[in-house]
């Protein structure tokens, strides 16, 4: 095994970075703009995650929003993370390390996101450097969302490798039902956003608890 695989392909929040303060922030800025009071917590705002900013708007207004209202509070809530999304963002204890070791071994590394495209690019700039990446892939419009597998597929054209030869590393179900839709093999973590026992009804390939579990992969 630790001579089959050449890439890796990571989700960005929950996996390679803590985003969750600066979007419960960005989310409830709106909802109190709204006048609703609902108070979630850290731990709801994990449980909303995962399937981009405007599923997790529909999710923090308690599913109450008709389609022109979710639009509109989507894009507000877009508007303000974006001026926000640094503030408090950091990469999990270890995660640049394990990415350096990666990279002495030749691995190529991509990020799949549901993160706009530009705000993604921008975080992964700003957090590790523009030469951490060889691919990119936020969310960009006409290509479907995770779980769906084209952004994955779009990645590995990208860096110039088969499903068979990548690990998908990610948090949530979304990102194992994503790597299973793409025919790669996934690795749940289990620092980020949601539980173990989440990740282990979608049986990825392995799931792993600390960040220096990732090398070990290899």
């Amino acid at each position: 095994m630790k001579q089959k695989f050449k890439a890796i392909i990571f989700d960005l929040d929950g996996t390679l970075v803590n985003t969750i303060d600066d979007l419960k922030r960005a989310c409830d800025i709106v909802l109190k703009e709204y006048g609703r009071d609902y108070d979630w917590s850290i731990a709801d705002y994990k449980k909303f995650v995962g399937n981009g900013i405007k599923k997790l708007v529909e999710r923090a207004f308690d599913h109450t929003l008709n389609a022109a209202e979710l639009d509109e509070a989507f894009r507000k809530v877009s508007t303000i993370y974006n001026r926000i999304k640094l503030d408090n963002a950091h990469a999990y204890d270890g995660i640049k390390e394990q990415l350096a070791l990666l990279k002495e071994k030749g691995l190529k590394l991509a990020v799949v996101t549901n993160k706009p495209d530009n705000a993604a690019k921008d975080m992964v700039y700003h957090i590790f450097g523009k030469d951490t990446f060889d691919f990119i892939s936020g969310a960009v419009e006409g290509i479907p969302h995770k779980p769906a597998p084209d952004s994955t597929i779009r990645a590995l054209k990208a860096i110039g490798c088969t499903a068979e030869e990548a690990l998908f590393f990610g948090d949530s179900n979304v990102d194992m039902q994503t790597a299973k839709n793409a025919g790669i093999k996934a690795i749940g973590v289990t620092w980020g956003f949601r539980s173990k026992e989440e990740l282990e009804k979608e049986n990825p390939f392995a799931i792993i608890s600390k960040t220096s579990d990732i090398i070990k992969q290899f």
